[in-house]
């Protein structure tokens, strides 16, 4: 019970939170985590070494909260029009109707 509770911990810290653990069909264990609101969900293999494991499972969660975010953004409303630095030295193409 105490490895579960690290692994709610080191989730949690990250942003996240730690729904379950699943045991796959050949016996793997995979941590099921996900970003508050439903909204990414990903499954962290278990590897067996609670170390690395609780490691990979707080970068995972980090990962998908920064995702997450990116998701839910604003929208830009601010637009430039300009293309870059050279944009003002470049002809503007003309298109042929046809």
């Amino acid at each position: 019970m105490a490895n579960v509770e690290q692994f709610k911990k080191a989730v949690t810290e990250a942003g996240a939170v730690a729904i379950r653990i699943m045991r796959g069909p050949r016996g793997a264990e995979r941590l099921i985590i996900q970003t508050p609101g439903g909204l990414i969900t990903r499954e962290v293999p278990l590897r067996g070494d609670l170390g690395k494991d609780i490691q990979l499972a707080a970068t995972s969660a980090k990962e998908i909260v920064a995702s997450a975010k990116d998701l839910t953004s604003a929208p830009a409303r601010n637009l430039s029009t300009a293309r870059g630095p050279s944009a003002a030295n470049e002809p503007t193409p003309h298109r042929a109707r046809p």
